[in-house]
């Protein structure tokens, strides 16, 4: 009997480890949630993987949300669906738990659920990217470590665990990293890590998954660039910014554009025909395709996931950069 496989995400990084974990290891049945989607926002994600039918990794995906306003209405909303998933654990009794972020509430409780029928469960944690080799440490003072917890538990139906950063709480007792010889001291002193190896993203699936989240990537994702250029959020973007992109641009034959998610404006301004990345479908969906080995950006956290996923590529920073932000580049 094939293991049962749970992924919960959170993120579009979150959903594509996830995405390209189910898809290399078909003799799991696997299972998505995704969780703290926006309210009244259809989950692409989702869509796409509606779209691709059997070839989808997953045998079933739901979709939770979490955004919601006001503390009241979030607690009780939140509530009702974490009594959801609670049901749904029941129903497939996992045999692992894949997740990004541990300290998500609707992860720990899942696991509570999860024990009760399959003591012998397995979190296992899949990078979350730049926070596993920084560590978002969590204070560990009391009001932290003991009456965030009883709050906690009080608020919600689980056994709560407190993790000193993600990924280290005792739920978990496997990690899987992009570069695991980088990971936050807090994951290597507690669990067995292991290599992402770069082939899991060249899987087919990611290609056809793609094709209905972007109907142009087929043709964009054939094609060799001289250099992917990533856009800083429109607030960054000054006369002087705005200078320094247009020559980098006009410095090469042929380059790929990513404009930032919050960008709603045309690029005009950059005077080019080059080939643009839809603002809304992030970057690291196309990331582990994309034909360049040369990446030009701001300092951002952008940058470096882009240098964490695709270590072959050069990097070139257009803005004076901090030595805290130099330092973990070069680590990566």
């Amino acid at each position: 009997m094939s293991k049962i496989s749970l992924h919960i995400c959170a993120t579009p990084w979150n959903f594509l480890n996830s995405f390209v974990f189910a898809s290399n290891r078909p003799e799991e049945t696997s299972y998505l949630m995704y969780v703290d989607y926006p309210e009244h926002e259809d989950n692409i994600y989702l869509e796409a993987l509606k779209n691709m039918g059997d070839t989808s990794p997953f045998k079933k995906a739901w979709c939770f949300h979490g955004k919601y306003k006001g503390a009241w209405q979030k607690w009780r909303k939140r509530l009702k669906e974490i009594e959801q998933i609670k049901q749904l654990i029941v129903e497939l009794k996992p045999d692992q738990v894949y997740v990004g972020s541990d300290r998500r509430i609707e992860f720990q409780c899942a696991m509570t659920e999860a024990v009760k029928h399959k003591p012998n469960v397995k979190g296992i944690y899949l990078d979350e990217g730049v926070f596993s080799y920084t560590c978002r440490k969590r204070s560990q003072t009391w009001r932290d470590r003991v009456l965030d917890t009883w709050i906690k538990r009080l608020m919600y139906p689980c056994d709560w665990k407190h993790p000193i950063t993600i990924g280290a709480s005792d739920w978990i007792s496997e990690g899987w990293l992009l570069q695991p010889e980088n990971a936050c001291l807090f994951l290597k002193g507690k669990l067995q890590l292991n290599l992402i190896m770069p082939e899991l993203y060249k899987h087919t699936n990611l290609s056809n998954l793609l094709r209905y989240l972007f109907p142009k990537s087929e043709t964009i994702l054939k094609n060799q660039y001289d250099a992917l250029i990533l856009l800083p959020h429109p607030s960054q973007l000054t006369s002087k910014m705005k200078q320094a992109y247009k020559q980098q641009v006009q410095a090469f034959n042929n380059v790929l554009i990513k404009a930032h998610p919050r960008n709603t404006e045309e690029l005009d301004w950059l005077t080019t025909t080059a080939d643009v990345l839809p603002a809304l479908v992030p970057l690291e969906l196309f990331l582990p395709q994309i034909q360049t080995k040369k990446v030009i950006s701001s300092q951002s956290t952008t940058l470096l996931t882009t240098k964490l996923m695709r270590s072959d590529m050069s990097v070139s920073v257009i803005d004076p950069i901090s030595s805290e932000f130099e330092k973990m580049l070069k680590k990566l």
